[in-house]
């Protein structure tokens, strides 16, 4: 399996796939679905794995899951040491309909890889205790926990995420950045921040510059890691362009100045 474009993790693995919409951050959950379509989805329609055909139709999820094929789940034990792994960009790994056998081969995987860092990105952390719990398991040392937070309407999600038991770090990604934020305490409870701006198909949501510096100085003011990953449009991004640093990122990724790019640690 091939690494991948994303700035911030070295592979994408994805053990099984499909989702379903949640939050304002999948796009056609807006009203009126005015905020264009899931990345991920519009991807999944094209059906280029047909291991998972019917996960999407048109860019939107159809609630249909479907696992791996049996190089995927071996692929992790194949990379380096060291490297980070973006664990299911093209689903959601604590979603309520993956099955609890699936989930449970997928922790054995990361469990025995512990060379590797799997950046777990969830939009329902209010699943995770409960799923460990009915798994009777714990979650890897080498997990990072992530929680989508792009909205104020999803910030009830931060406690259940701070609720779980994690060996490691916590994360939030505040992409797309879709509203301000009020200011958080990420102080010895988030070990890392990503930001950026909606990209994909549709009308794209706008990001006022503003929302993305209250987040990054809230970021430098609490001692948490601040990457900024893109634009997404350059209507969002107040930097000209042809004085973007890095104008191969969509919409470009420069923040006054400067690339945002931190890692934990």
């Amino acid at each position: 399996m091939a690494g991948t474009k994303i700035e911030w993790t070295d592979f994408a693995w994805n053990p099984f796939g499909g989702c379903s919409e949640i939050s304002p951050g999948c796009g056609t959950h807006a009203p009126h679905r005015s905020h264009g379509l899931c990345y991920a989805a519009v991807f999944a329609s094209r059906e280029l794995h047909l291991q998972h055909a019917g996960v999407a139709k048109g860019g939107q999820w159809t609630g249909h899951f479907t696992i791996s094929s049996e190089a995927v789940w071996q692929a992790p034990f194949k990379w380096p040491r060291g490297k980070l792994v973006f664990t299911c960009s093209m689903s959601d790994f604590w979603h309520e309909s993956v099955p609890l056998d699936w989930l449970a081969e997928a922790l054995d995987v990361i469990g025995r890889t512990p060379h590797l860092t799997y950046q777990v990105l969830t939009k329902r952390p209010g699943l995770i205790a409960r799923k460990l719990a009915e798994l009777k398991m714990e979650l890897p040392a080498n997990v990072w926990l992530g929680f989508t937070m792009g909205h104020k309407r999803s910030l009830a999600g931060l406690k259940p995420l701070l609720n779980v038991e994690a060996p490691n770090l916590r994360f939030l990604s505040c992409e797309p950045l879709m509203t301000e934020l009020p200011k958080l305490d990420l102080r010895d409870r988030i070990g890392w921040v990503i930001g950026g701006g909606q990209s994909g198909r549709g009308n794209l949501a706008v990001t006022n510059p503003d929302w993305m510096r209250k987040l990054r100085d809230n970021c430098v003011g609490d001692d948490a890691p601040f990457f900024l990953k893109q634009w997404g449009n350059w209507v969002s991004n107040p930097t000209p362009r042809e004085d973007e640093l890095d104008a191969l990122a969509k919409g470009g990724a420069t923040l006054d100045g400067r690339l945002w790019r931190e890692f934990p640690g």
